[in-house]
């Protein structure tokens, strides 16, 4: 079996992003909820992730790609209500 990566020096496995997470409610952000952001994504957002081992991981960098939203989503968003006000004029 060929691995493409190998484990680097920025890479963080999903349970370290619970830690990187602000808690919400004095509770960290679950487990299941990062994986689920790595498999099946939030708002249109997937979280970049490689497994290793069995042990899957991500990278600051993506994290925060997948926090700050993507700016191409974003330039979306304008043409999606034009979309939406043409198809359903401006009562929503």
């Amino acid at each position: 079996m060929k691995h493409d990566r190998i484990v680097g020096a920025g890479d963080i496995s999903l349970k370290e992003v619970a830690n990187l997470l602000p808690r919400r409610r004095g509770k960290k952000v679950h487990y299941s909820t990062i994986y689920r952001w790595t498999m099946k994504g939030a708002r249109g957002r997937v979280l970049e992730s490689h497994m290793v081992g069995g042990v899957r991981y991500t990278t600051h960098a993506a994290l925060r790609r997948f926090l700050d939203g993507d700016s191409k989503h974003k330039q979306e968003q304008p043409l999606a209500e034009e979309l939406r006000q043409a198809l359903y004029g401006s009562r929503r």
